[in-house]
């Protein structure tokens, strides 16, 4: 019994901290500041742009839209797909049967 307690407290305390963590990070603001940071580099961005036409120079897009989207793909993200989507087919077909043999017995 007291190993349970000790594994509950310890997990409740983590659980507090991680909430701590996160009150404490959007109270100070942090997300919002992260969002402006963006916004100022996409006027700056923007103020480039401006200066480049001004100047008469060649404008491409590519050159100041920064694509910040990652790719998390590799082995184990696919092989994890393909986990998940096989035991949804199998939990579908499952609910399925499951549901129509049901059906059978009530409408029988």
């Amino acid at each position: 019994m007291e190993r349970k307690y000790k594994i509950f407290r310890w997990t409740f305390f983590l659980l507090f901290i991680t909430f701590l963590t996160l009150y404490f990070s959007q109270l100070t603001g942090y997300y919002e500041f992260q969002n402006y940071q963006k916004m100022t580099m996409t006027q700056e961005q923007i103020k480039q742009f401006e200066q480049d036409v001004r100047e008469g120079k060649e404008v491409d897009i590519k050159d100041y839209v920064v694509n910040r989207e990652r790719n998390y793909k590799n082995r184990f993200s696919n092989l994890g797909l393909k986990i998940s989507t096989g035991v949804s087919t199998i939990i579908k077909k499952s609910v399925i049967k499951v549901f129509g043999t049901i059906s059978g017995f009530v409408s029988g």
